[in-house]
């Protein structure tokens, strides 16, 4: 029991440690391109991405050099790409240098922002850091450790309404049938179903509540806005016109039909499985697939394969786990009602027929987990060197605990239980053990819920691995910009953007350098060539990366004849 509670003290700290949400939606090219400066004004500015982004919340915004908003009118869809946003810019545009950014939702729910900067005619000095305007356009925003949070809940609902079904319909009674429980049979039947609609209750309200809630989690996520402010009625508005959106408000339907049904049917109903399955069978469904379309199954290629796969995951883990808590928390409610020499018979014929189902769920998980992990993994050290990674590898760790677990329970404490069962004996010492072990299984699935509730914040490893590559760092009085593209193996684009930490205002140094090493390789230090492209504007097109890995990138930059700093970024290339 003190183990159980330590398991879950630490699920809940992990659940209230920050985790940063990395934005899924990758930049592809823009238009202008990076750092151009081209003879004639464009007539818009365009982003396009490696997926589909929602526009609801989008932001596409042009500055001049002083900072004045350029752009005309609302988002645009140029081409009628679902990957690209675009905007129209005012005509006769001065000479100058021009900041674009901007600020959509991805199709899996994350906020993706970024800029660059472009030149017409002749570059002026000025403009703010992309990084600046994006601060001044968006604001806190929703902790991250309300969507684990709220993310957890869904699932845990989701596992303990669907495993508890699946443990009534086909283990409790088939064991009651089976068992020699005697005149007291239904008295055990009708215990049993008052407390699993009691659970199911629970459940069902935790799923509705969580359902809703990701609406205005998520509008002051995506408008940048405080959590309360995101119960506005516009932005929940604007949320549900979204997929992912139209997909939370699919699951709170899916619940609130199976909270009419757990609430207003009579008891005797439960005792009806075709009733109960026929109930319950559409939500269920919607469940099981709202969080496969609504998340990386969806987004991430192969859909064809991820989808199907996410959905026999999640109806695994929800047998599996929902039926370790039926067995904690509503067996002993059936069993009370059985004299203590009769109640060993049935719990044996419950482990007899949950193990089975138990060893299905584990197998299910193991080949549509390794599918999983291949796919959005990618590699060996992405396991260890991105958060996605981690957070597969822990719930690979408490997978195998708890198999190990179920294995112990299988092999040395179902022979023993069978064996008092066939003695009419009651089960004493091993009842308590049992209990014992399987809280311990529910805490651990409890953490297993965790880390699933992590995965959808990260971005998957083999999608944040792509490029480009893109980041700020200070450099005592100034503010370094970088991105690096396309941050495969090869020739790559390098542009270093220099501002003025204080004011914004671009910088003009004496001298920027710069050289790549791998020390992982000895490779390096190389010198990269850098020409100047305009004011506080350094790039190259023939930077060169001949082996996987994280390369450093030293950037120097001298701004009188005593004063240099030097900035030191880790640049990965695939």
């Amino acid at each position: 029991m003190r183990v159980a509670r330590c398991i879950a003290i630490v699920g809940f700290l992990l659940l209230l440690a920050p985790t940063a949400a990395s934005a899924h939606a990758i930049l592809e090219s823009t238009s202008p391109e990076r750092g151009a400066d081209v003879r004639q004004q464009p007539q818009q500015v365009a982003f396009y991405f490696n997926e589909p982004v929602e526009t609801e919340f989008g932001a596409v915004r042009v500055f001049d050099s002083s900072g004045d908003e350029v752009q005309t009118g609302a988002v645009l869809r140029p081409g009628d790409d679902g990957k690209g946003v675009a905007t129209a810019l005012r005509p006769d545009l001065p000479d100058g240098t021009y900041t674009a950014t901007y600020r959509v939702v991805s199709a899996d729910s994350h906020p993706v922002s970024g800029g660059f900067v472009f030149s017409i005619g002749k570059p002026d000095q000025g403009g703010a850091p992309i990084s600046k305007l994006l601060d001044d356009q968006s604001g806190p925003g929703t902790d991250s450790a309300a969507f684990v949070i709220d993310r957890w809940l869904g699932y845990a609902a989701v596992a303990t309404f669907i495993g508890g079904i699946i443990f009534l319909l086909a283990v409790w009674r088939r064991a009651l049938a089976a068992s020699d429980t005697g005149e007291e049979a239904a008295a055990a039947a009708s215990a049993f179903e008052r407390r699993l609609r009691i659970i199911a209750r629970i459940a069902a309200l935790a799923g509705a509540a969580s359902a809703l809630l990701a609406l205005p989690i998520q509008a002051s996520t995506a408008a940048g806005v405080s959590l309360g402010e995101g119960f506005d009625g516009d932005l929940i508005s604007q949320v549900l016109d979204t997929r992912y959106g139209t997909l939370a408000a699919i699951r709170a339907v899916a619940w609130l039909a199976i909270a009419a049904f757990v609430w207003f049917a009579p008891l005797s109903a439960w005792g009806r499985p075709r009733l109960l399955a026929a109930a319950v069978a559409i939500p269920t469904l919607a469940l099981l697939l709202a969080p496969g379309l609504a998340g990386h199954a969806y987004t991430q290629s192969p859909s064809w394969l991820l989808l199907p796969s996410d959905f026999v995951h999640l109806a695994g883990m929800s047998v599996w786990a929902g039926g370790l808590v039926a067995f904690v928390f509503v067996v002993p409610a059936g069993s009370r009602a059985l004299p203590a020499q009769r109640r060993s018979n049935l719990v044996s014929a419950c482990l007899d027929r949950f193990s089975p189902l138990a060893l299905g769920s584990v197998i299910a998980l193991a080949a549509t987990g390794t599918i999983q992990a291949i796919v959005e993994v990618g590699s060996f050290p992405a396991l260890v060197d991105t958060g996605f990674g981690r957070a597969v590898l822990a719930k690979i760790v408490l997978l195998l605990v708890l198999i190990g677990l179920g294995w112990a329970n299988r092999n040395r404490l179902m022979p023993a239980i069978r064996r008092l069962a066939e003695a009419a004996e009651p089960l004493g010492r091993l009842g308590r053990t049992l209990r014992a072990n399987l809280r311990i299984e529910v805490a651990l699935i409890g953490l297993v819920l965790v880390a699933s509730a992590l995965l959808v914040g990260y971005a998957p490893s083999s999608e944040s691995a792509k490029g480009p590559v893109s980041g700020s760092v200070t450099l005592g009085s100034s503010y370094l910009e970088y991105t690096v593209e396309p941050a495969t193996v090869g020739f790559n684009q390098i542009h270093l953007y220099l501002f003025d930490a204080d004011d914004g205002s671009q910088l003009d140094p004496k001298e920027v350098t710069a050289t790549a090493s791998l020390p992982d390789r000895d490779v390096g230090p190389l010198e990269i060539d850098l020409r100047k492209a305009g004011p506080g504007h350094y790039t190259t097109s023939a930077a060169q990366f001949g082996i996987a890995g994280d390369w450093e990138l030293s950037v120097a930059v001298r701004t009188s004849r005593f004063d240099q700093n030097e900035a030191d970024l880790t640049v990965p290339i695939r």
